[in-house]
């Protein structure tokens, strides 16, 4: 017997037969104005947090004024941020662009947050030219998290939820609207509040490097801007530069060691009150009590210090476009050598045969992707017993390269407990100047075994040894961490370095310069500017690039201490 089915109603299409490609949170998109208008609120008040607090602080207190300034404010960034934005927004293209910036604005806003760094081109510049190294000891699981719930999960579900097309008219509307809304409130806001925020802004410049997302995009724009990759000819510095100091038969040796981060405030042969340079006690060193660097950031500092510019006159852009001190002495005979232990010479040695100390595979003194600073001084010492001629061999070393400073020493370090960790503004404070001072003490341990090494060799060399950092640090003074501030709200840590000299008799005598007269000039006010003329000055470079201002053996000379007038070295 055959059964038939009875005849029922055909099926209603269901939500579940649409393809998962078109699966939405909601069934209702939001318009391209509502997007541009939520992603903005977002930005300003999530994204914002070091901003906010910083213009809270700028303010005299809690008053009605400035209430209404603040929420005046914050209406008028979200409008703004708004109405630039809304053009953009158009289709797929558009959701991708408020997701992009959504993470990236998440992103630049924890480190923002959490080392109270500021945003500018010099930071973009730094970003660029890290390594793989410096780049996993910046990224942690909480890092991870913030960018997750401020910038992932809103993008998400910005992304899931989808724009309309909502025609070029309607849209057009919308856009004009948006623009004038924003021009009423910004008239309203200055005609009531303009006394407020002109002061906050004037006294408080660091306030546009927090201002998410026109930080770094006007710091990435600027960095471009700033990078012209149009081929040019290298310019040659001091072509008239000649030798005039008189051979004596033995080589003249400078080792130049270059710190990484060392900042004078911990230095105790400055005066800090911990002994961090408890090796460099009774070795005949000479301390530099009053040292300025040229930049906050090695990408800055480094090339400024040996290209003769000036900090006033220097750019990267023009350090890449002509020579430096270290082409200057090859070019007039002196035998130059540079020993990386960092991340690279940022172009200063481009030119110099340059030996990249290894990063691995030497038990003791190497980690998974580093290896400590005594690898220098061995290079060194085979460097010095092949030496034949006058020479300058720069060492640059690892120091103290935040954030992971646990890594920079042999543990457990001198001073405890310590912040063994890249998270360091969550550790103690003491703890964390407790592994800063450990870099410390352990860069004074290899400038100790460097003076020893020319110390062995100045019987038959004349030697001199002289270290200087590149930039300071920020230890969590002022909620500010690490360092790469733009100079001119950065803070006297992140500028004021250390610099020390060791000359033996034999080369007193060379350069006719005895101790006391270096002495008596070392408190002196000196910055990166000096090394320039100095090293011209050691190896007797005569030329129209040198001055003797800012050449420190002649300004000792020059000094009541030795009762010299003035000297400037002079073409023969």
């Amino acid at each position: 017997m055959i059964s038939t089915m009875p005849n029922l109603p055909p099926r209603q299409p269901s939500s579940a037969d649409a393809p998962l490609t078109s699966l939405r949170v909601t069934n209702v998109p939001l318009s391209a104005t509502w997007a541009s208008v939520g992603t903005a609120s977002w930005i300003v008040g999530v994204d914002n947090l070091s901003f906010w607090r910083t213009f809270a602080l700028a303010q005299d207190g809690l008053s009605a004024t400035t209430a209404a300034s603040t929420v005046g404010l914050g209406i008028f960034l979200v409008l703004l941020f708004a109405a630039v934005l809304r053009p953009f927004v158009v289709g797929r293209a558009g959701i991708f662009l408020l997701c992009t910036l959504l993470v990236t604005s998440a992103s630049v806003s924890h480190y923002l947050d959490a080392w109270g760094v500021l945003f500018d081109k010099g930071l973009v510049r730094n970003m660029i030219e890290t390594d793989s190294r410096e780049v996993r000891e910046l990224l942690s699981f909480p890092a991870f998290v913030d960018v997750l719930w401020r910038g992932i999960f809103p993008a998400a579900l910005l992304w899931f939820i989808g724009i309309r097309n909502d025609g070029w008219k309607q849209s057009a509307v919308q856009m004009t609207l948006l623009g004038v809304v924003a021009a009423s409130v910004a008239s309203a806001l200055l005609a009531t509040s303009y006394g407020t925020l002109a002061s906050t802004f004037r006294n408080h410049r660091e306030l546009r490097f927090q201002l998410v997302p026109t930080n770094y995009i006007n710091a990435v724009y600027g960095y471009i801007k700033g990078e012209d990759t149009t081929p040019t000819a290298l310019l040659q510095v001091a072509p008239d530069a000649r030798r005039t100091e008189t051979l004596s038969g033995r080589p003249l040796v400078l080792v130049l060691i270059v710190g990484e981060t060392a900042r004078a405030a911990n230095f105790s042969l400055g005066g800090y009150a911990r002994q961090t340079n408890t090796a460099l006690v009774n070795r005949d060193i000479l301390y530099f009590q009053n040292v300025v660097s040229c930049g906050t950031d090695t990408a800055t500092s480094l090339p400024c210090m040996f290209s003769g510019l000036g900090a006033e006159a220097f750019s990267v852009q023009k350090a890449r476009e002509r020579e430096n001190v270290l082409d200057v002495l090859l070019r007039t005979g002196v035998s130059v050598q540079w020993l990386d232990n960092n991340s690279g010479c940022k172009g200063v040695c481009a030119r110099v045969p340059t030996r990249q100390m290894p990063t691995s595979g030497i038990d003791g003194l190497c980690g998974e992707d580093a290896c400590l600073d005594e690898i220098l001084t061995q290079s060194l010492e085979e460097r010095l017993s092949e030496v034949k001629q006058d020479t300058a061999i720069v060492l640059h070393q690892m120091g103290s390269h935040g954030p992971a400073y646990y890594r920079r020493y042999p543990a457990p370090g001198k001073f405890q407990p310590t912040c063994d960790t890249n998270r360091i503004q969550s550790c103690d404070r003491q703890a964390l100047v407790n592994t800063y001072d450990n870099t410390i003490e352990y860069a004074s341990q290899n400038i100790a075994r460097i003076v020893e090494a020319a110390r062995a060799r100045a019987p038959a060399i004349d030697i001199a040894v002289l270290y200087i950092s590149d930039h300071g640090e920020s230890l969590g003074e002022r909620n500010i961490y690490l360092h790469g501030l733009p100079p001119m709200l950065a803070p006297s840590e992140q500028t004021h370095v250390p610099m020390l000299a060791w000359l033996p008799a034999q080369t007193q005598d060379r350069l006719k310069l005895p101790i006391s007269c270096l002495a008596s000039v070392a408190g002196q006010k000196y910055s990166h500017d000096n090394l320039f003329s100095t090293l011209l000055g050691f190896f007797g470079v005569a030329t129209a690039a040198y001055r003797a201002d800012l050449d420190v053996l002649a300004i000792a000379r020059a000094s009541h201490a030795c009762g010299n007038a003035p000297q400037r070295l002079t073409l023969k």
